[in-house]
């Protein structure tokens, strides 16, 4: 038989698996009277079922209900609800019963006559144990989908290229790229030097990208940017009350960027005075706060970079020895765009489709006077000048392809000079002729330039790769 009992309220969900008797009857009236939930069970497949329909924070289970299998009980409730709270109880039970009790998952055992207030304390216990497990059960599943999110951005990670967004060609790039690589396998200290927009900080991420610390903090500082008071602050942080205006205590890059890397940008434009606690840093890696008395350790990989030549600083005084040497680990110089022309074509496809997707425009490509253009002029914005030219042509662009009239004057004047043909010099001449030939010249002119390679050559004439390859089978053009 099942009899239910309720009691309204936020007490315990009790279940008595008891059999009729003064403990049943001090259990409903004890449990009750205090607001708490009570249902009973008059036999142990009663008391098994209950559990296995319903959740429950306390089960009181009496060894008189089964005499002969009440640990077999025991073990099928505990089975069926692994996190349910289950008191066994009963009189004149011997040690060695009550000791195998707790090895099978007991959570306490009630010796007759129970004291009046017992019973009441486990059912009080019994929430708050319930709603702590519940609790960790919660932070343990999410904890759990969090390492898995986690797993899955690292194996992500891993399976992309850093160096992907390094575009080039060019033997001098492909050069570059594979020094790269090796430099990210290290936590060497690494000098990036070359002409302002050349992408340095580009490099820098990719070389954080590439390394074992790419799952920690890559942080940048622009050394030219701040005052040396600032800079200094910026760096190392400082104290609550080290100067006007630090009204609470501040952490700097260095301090922020530990276990990961910090990239120095422009770094031949710091002062003597911060050269110092630079150089400092690098000799022993531990530094104060500006203010600050208590020396700090951190592990950072350290990634500078300067446009300008720190031999000559050196040679005027305005840059330390020690410091250069301290950086200059392992230097790596990253070509200005006029040297290395055949890569244009390729940065231009990558930086027109990047910035067409974000102004929510089709491109498709550059005419082929707009490409030369670009190939002809010197770029001495380097790569940044390029993609804020072809930023600026496609915002101004009304979709299709990239002209000649909507790049910057300068380019303009670089544009394509049209070669003159045999056909034009004679007296008469087909129209379509001419065309064919004159189109025919043009793309072995840019398979030259492209080094045989249709991809390379459809992007100097802003065409399609597939287009090309219909042009040429059409024209029966062949090349080397």
């Amino acid at each position: 038989m099942l009899v239910s009992e309720n009691a309204t309220g936020s007490g315990a969900r009790v279940l008595a698996a008891l059999p009729p008797g003064q403990l049943l009857q001090q259990c409903v009236e004890r449990l009750r009277g205090e607001g708490h939930s009570i249902e009973i069970a008059g036999s142990a497949s009663q008391a098994i079922g209950r559990v296995t329909a319903a959740d429950w924070d306390l089960v009181i289970l009496d060894f008189a209900l089964a005499p002969d299998s009440s640990l077999g009980v025991l073990d099928a409730i505990k089975h069926a609800r692994p996190a349910t709270l289950v008191a066994m109880a009963g009189g004149g039970i011997d040690a060695r019963t009550v000791r195998r009790a707790f090895r099978r998952g007991a959570y306490d055992v009630l010796l007759e006559p129970l004291p009046p207030g017992d019973l009441i304390e486990l059912a009080t216990r019994a929430i708050a144990v319930r709603a702590i497990g519940a609790e960790r059960r919660r932070l343990g599943e999410d904890l759990d989908a969090e390492r898995n999110r986690l797993r899955d951005l690292e194996q992500r990670l891993d399976k992309e290229d850093p160096f992907e967004p390094v575009a080039g060609t060019t033997p001098i790039m492909r050069r570059l790229i594979a020094t790269l690589r090796e430099v990210a396998r290290s936590d060497a200290t690494a000098l990036l030097t070359g002409e302002s927009g050349t992408g340095k900080g580009m490099l820098a991420r990719a070389i954080h990208g590439g390394s074992l610390r790419r799952h920690r903090p890559f942080v940048e500082a622009n050394c030219v940017v701040y005052s040396e008071g600032v800079l200094n602050s910026e760096l190392f942080g400082h104290e609550k009350g080290a100067f006007t205006g630090a009204v609470k205590q501040k952490k700097g890059r260095f301090e922020l960027a530990d276990s990961g890397t910090i990239f120095l940008d422009e770094i031949g434009d710091i002062s003597p005075a911060t050269q110092l606690m630079l150089l400092r840093f690098l000799q022993e890696r531990r530094f104060e706060r500006v203010g600050g008395e208590q020396t700090l350790e951190v592990d950072v990989r350290v990634i500078a970079a300067t446009n300008k030549n720190l031999q000559e600083g050196m040679e005027r005084g305005s840059f330390r020895n020690d410091l250069f040497y301290r950086l200059n680990v392992i230097p790596i110089h990253i070509p200005p765009l006029r040297e290395r022309v055949e890569d244009i074509p390729t940065l231009s496809m990558e930086f027109l489709e990047r910035v067409s997707k974000k102004v929510g425009k089709t491109m498709r490509g550059f005419s082929s006077d707009a490409m030369e253009g670009m190939t002809r002029y010197s770029w001495p914005g380097n790569v940044r000048e390029l993609e804020n030219v072809i930023e600026r042509a496609v915002v101004l662009s009304r979709g299709g392809e990239i002209g000649l009239d909507l790049l910057p004057e300068a380019l303009q004047r670089q544009g394509i000079r049209i070669p003159a043909t045999s056909s034009l010099m004679e007296g008469r001449f087909s129209f379509y002729e001419t065309m064919e030939r004159f189109e025919s010249e043009i793309i072995r002119e840019s398979l030259r330039r492209g080094n045989g390679v249709q991809r390379r050559a459809a992007a100097l004439l802003g065409l399609k790769a597939t287009t090309l390859n219909e042009k040429i089978k059409r024209l029966k053009i062949e090349y080397p």
